[in-house]
């Protein structure tokens, strides 16, 4: 796991490029880069680094942490 800082992330918080974690249940669920974000509607796309997948979360059903580089 990469270092992160300890706050979580909502939708306003999330920027198009910013390298974070995505948590489900305090496990690690993957490592993604954000692509777009709808903050109006807790919503950011991001594409998960290890897949190429690009996946929709709703910022208030997970736990986003925004990783160090």
């Amino acid at each position: 796991m990469t270092d992160n800082t300890d706050t979580d992330l909502d939708s306003d918080a999330l920027r198009p490029g910013d390298h974070v974690e995505v948590l489900g249940n305090e496990h690690l669920r993957y490592n993604a880069y954000v692509e777009d974000t709808l903050p109006r509607f807790n919503i950011a796309w991001v594409r998960e680094q290890r897949t190429g997948e690009r996946k929709m979360l709703f910022t208030n059903e997970c736990r986003i942490l925004r990783c160090e580089t």
